[in-house]
Order: structure tokens, then sequence, then C-alpha cells
């Protein structure tokens, strides 16, 4: 039976026409879950996708059921013929670059397990980060037969306060430094602040510590770093199709045994608290409809293993059905990737450390 075709949320398929999207938010908002789930959507609409994550934890290869390998390495890895995932981190990034300077790999060895240069990396300010945001912008610029790699590249930060770091680098890098940093650093800053090609994006949960921390990032990012914003990606959204009160108001009436009753007063109760979350939850969210960022609600969900992978079910809510064929581009020829099945439930709201 084929698939159903589907088209892309408006404020999704603007952010489509990007290059690099970022993803920033409070730890254990699920800004890994979304990243992956966006990086997953692209690709079924034909584009050729890379998910990189910022640290060597491989969560988001995770989600994408890419299995873990036994070393780092700084290689992007298939999930399907157009959706790729590589983990990275400011050490794997600065033994790549230096491959490129010292191909004799003894000698490599060598010097990366070194005390004298692993007190150097430790202790260099910034240096891991403007060398990890350095790997984004170098497979930005790969080309294949003169055409870019990648149709688009999907950042996965580290949590709100380490990702504003990573961002703010590459400008402080070339301003601080003179030779050949301050000119690498120059042309990153420049791609990072191109509006055409970048966009941060902030994901976010109807609490209210998460909320007050977005108002923050999205200050810091709008005034102080002047970078290009995308959208605002409410993770976990409780969605009541009524009011509290009218569900608080219904009664049951006609022949019911009292198996049946006792069924339909639980139901009712059950859609009477998740109305009342969704109220309090439109109540916390009040103070982020004065940022200007369009908002992409995302329903809190748990993956059902023997049906659709956690980031299959979010993937629906980024989409809509067609009314004609399936969108494609110049690349769609390439086979759309399935999320391969979990061996666990992954849920939207039980990542922590995200």
């Amino acid at each position: 039976m084929p698939s159903v075709a589907r088209t892309l949320n408006p404020a999704l398929a603007a952010l489509a026409k990007k290059r690099l999207l970022f993803f920033a938010g409070k730890g254990g908002v699920g800004k890994t879950t979304v990243a992956a789930t966006v990086a997953f959507t692209l690709a079924q609409q034909g584009k050729k996708t890379l998910l990189i994550e910022l640290d060597d934890s491989a969560r988001a290869a995770r989600f994408l059921g890419v299995a873990p390998t036994d070393q780092p390495t700084n290689d992007a890895r298939p999930v399907s013929p157009s959706l790729f995932v590589l983990s990275t981190s400011g050490q794997i990034a600065l033994e790549e670059y230096l491959q490129l300077i010292i191909p004799f790999k003894p000698l490599l060895r060598t010097i990366v397990e070194s005390r004298a240069y692993q007190y150097f990396v430790a202790a260099a300010p910034g240096l891991k980060e403007l060398l990890t945001i350095g790997k984004v912008w170098y497979e930005e610029r790969k080309r294949e037969a003169e055409q870019p790699l990648w149709d688009i590249i999907v950042i996965d930060l580290p949590a709100t306060g380490h990702s504003l770091q990573y961002l703010r680098m590459p400008r402080a890098a070339h301003e601080t430094f003179g030779g050949i940093i301050s000119r690498e650093a120059e042309r990153i800053a420049a791609v990072l602040h191109d509006p055409e090609k970048t966009a941060v994006n902030l994901v976010t949960t109807p609490d209210e510590l998460p909320v007050s921390e977005t108002q923050d990032a999205y200050r810091q990012l709008t005034e102080e770093l002047r970078l290009p914003m995308g959208a605002l990606f409410i993770n976990r959204m409780h969605l009541a199709p009524c009011p509290a009160d009218v569900l608080r108001s219904t009664t049951l009436h006609g022949p019911l045994s009292p198996k049946e009753r006792q069924l339909f007063e639980l139901l009712l109760r059950c859609g009477h608290t998740e109305a009342l979350e969704t109220d309090i939850q439109t109540a916390r969210l009040q103070p982020l409809q004065a940022l200007s960022l369009p908002l992409i609600p995302i329903p809190f969900a748990v993956a059902d293993t023997a049906d659709k992978t956690i980031v299959e079910q979010l993937s629906l809510a980024l989409t809509t059905v067609a009314a004609g064929p399936s969108p494609r581009t110049k690349k769609s020829a390439r086979q759309r990737p399935h999320a391969p099945r979990a061996s666990h439930a992954e849920t939207s709201h039980a990542q922590p450390e995200e």
C-alpha cells in the first residue's frame, strides 16, 4: 500500500529553505528528540539531511536506530539514503584537523596521547567550541559533483548555557586572535550570521523554568549575538479538544451498567485532567507570545514500539496530509527513511539530560 503524501508545517517549510538549523534549549526539554524528528521529517521530504550532535554521547543516533560504535568517529553514519547522523566533539574535531597536517598516524597518535596535548586541549579557552563549530562549517562546504553534499544540516547543540558559548565563540575568536585563527573564525562567523543560510531554533516545554530560560536565551541570541532566528518548538504539549469547565459539567444519561458507568466516569475524569493541563500550559506559555518567532507545537507522546518510533510519531505532528502528489526536490529520488524500530520505549518527555 503506497504511503500517504504529506507536506510540511508552514513554519518548518520556511526553515527547510535554510542550510543550517541549530537547535538550542534547556536540559530536559527534549531538544535532541525534536532535532532528530526535524531531521527525519526533512529527509522524508527528499532532503539529503545530516544531523550533527555536538557531543560524543550519540543519543540522537540512538533515537534514529544507529548502533553505537566502539571508537569515536567523525564520519557521518547512514540512517537511510537521505538521512545521516554524526556525533562530534571538540577533541574529535581537533584530531580530524591534525590528521590533515600530520598524515603519519603513529606520530599523530603519539601527539594526541601525550600529557602536554591533553593539557593544551583542556586549558585552551574556547578551542573545543571553535573547532566543533568549525566541523559544522566544514560539512556545510562539502561538495559532490559541484553541488552541496548536504541539502540541509540539523545541529543539536548542548544545553542552553553551553550552546550559546558554541555560537559565541567564532566571533569572539575573530576579535581576539590574529593570523589564521582569526581568518578561519571570521569565515565561520559569516555563515552563522547569514540569515539566508542559518536559523537558530529554540526548544522548550510549557513549564515555568524552561519558559523563563527560553526568554533569556532569545534575548542573548537576538540582542547580544545577533544571530538569525528560526522557530520556537514547544515540546510535550497537552492538547484537549474542549475546555475543562465543559467536561466538569458533563453528566452521563441513559441506561448504563455499573461497569459501563464506571468506565465512562473514568474517561471523563481523564479528559478533565487533560483539559486542565492544557489550560495551565496555555497560561504558562503566554510570555512566549511576545517573541518574534513562529510557534511549532509538538504533542506529548509515548512511542509504541509495535507500531511507530517516537521520531515517526512526532514527525506526523510536523506534517499534514498533502492534497496532491508528494513533494519532491531535485534529490527526492532517494529512498525515504524509515526510523528503525527501537527495542525499548522511547519518549519525548523522559530524556532529562537533553
